[in-house]
């Protein structure tokens, strides 16, 4: 495990002038990510569709990330459609992921893996603080606007995993896609109670298991979120875990089929393991036992297309952050390092 690495960004100013200086920054960088990661997902993804509701889509964004948009397409000199499917691509895929948080020498830890396609475009750092929003750090593609796994200034911690969906959103609410909601709430929500209240105002384009952490107080939760509903889960015993199936309602979409056995037994090991851990807590090893569980073989994926592309652990009430930065399946092979917690002056941990 190293202290240093070189793909982290840091970018400050309006919503338009971020995506600018991003744009500007990468330049061919990030119109090659774009043109990769577009084309990768090509073969299992409906071309038309892409084409025709990409720009459609970000129109009915919020203006803040409409303006990021705008302003990355004038410095990097790339088509705003072009990079409007870059990230509406997401709405076609199905991503399977795993997630715990256990409470450890009187702190909340987080584990994470994100398990989704093209690998080897994972492991950035972006550090965004947005004028009238809260600072983020967000572990995504290189450049990208939305985040599934990020923290704040206040040192909330969210991230989400895929979950499938039987409802739609209301109509008489906004709506926005799982990351699109992940990243708002980043730079909007201070606690899980404003995180909740931001769940009752606006509904969600598909479901998400979304974990979230209060580094201020270690209080922390899970949201099996629909469309329009959410249930919230507590933690039992000091710890909760989730892959991509609910819990705390009825999933009427889960059969027998591959992808029922993958999450009911990576949820099932996942459980045991921290459990395990919680229970042992006298003789952890931080952050090395939450990432042998991470890269334990019947949680990390390892499949031909689907893998686990970055993980991470961390501990936002120390400031405690471990990500990979390239390198996969990412919890076993991945390159570990550690990132500096970037809003004060003090060296947490």
């Amino acid at each position: 495990m190293s202290n240093h690495f070189e793909r982290i960004y840091r970018f400050k100013g309006t919503a338009h002038e971020i995506g600018f200086s991003v744009g500007q920054t990468l330049g061919l960088r990030l119109e090659k990510t774009v043109n990769r990661y577009v084309t990768g997902l090509a073969a299992s993804t409906d071309q038309q569709k892409l084409r025709a509701g990409a720009l459609r889509w970000l129109r009915k964004l919020p203006r803040r990330f409409q303006e990021e948009f705008e302003g990355m397409a004038q410095g990097a000199h790339i088509p705003l459609q072009h990079l409007a499917e870059w990230a509406f691509i997401e709405e076609c895929r199905v991503k399977q992921c795993s997630g715990a948080v256990c409470l450890l020498e009187n702190h909340a830890w987080v584990a994470r893996n994100n398990d989704t396609y093209m690998p080897e475009l994972w492991g950035y750092a972006m550090i965004r603080e947005v004028e009238g929003r809260i600072p983020t750090l967000g572990f995504s593609l290189e450049g990208d606007v939305f985040t599934p796994t990020g923290v704040n200034k206040d040192k909330l911690w969210l991230h989400y995993n895929f979950l499938r969906v039987w409802d739609q959103p209301s109509r008489a609410k906004p709506h926005v896609p799982a990351y699109v909601f992940l990243t708002e709430a980043l730079e909007l929500c201070r606690t899980i109670s404003e995180l909740e209240a931001l769940l009752n105002e606006k509904d969600r384009d598909g479901g998400m298991l979304l974990f979230a952490v209060d580094g201020k107080t270690d209080e922390f939760a899970v949201f099996e979120c629909m469309c329009s509903k959410h249930f919230r889960r507590n933690p039992v015993d000091g710890w909760i875990v989730g892959t991509n199936h609910y819990c705390a309602c009825e999933d009427l979409t889960l059969g027998n089929d591959a992808r029922s056995a993958s999450t009911l037994g990576r949820f099932s090991r996942l459980e045991s393991l921290v459990r395990d851990l919680s229970a042992s807590r006298a003789s952890v090893n931080l952050p090395v036992d939450l990432i042998r569980i991470l890269a334990d073989d019947k949680i990390e994926r390892r499949d031909d297309r689907l893998v686990t592309a970055c993980a991470n652990v961390a501990c936002p009430s120390t400031g405690e952050l471990w990500c990979t930065f390239g390198g996969y399946p990412a919890a076993s092979r991945g390159n570990w390092q550690r990132v500096a917690w970037p809003w004060e002056e003090r060296q947490p941990g």
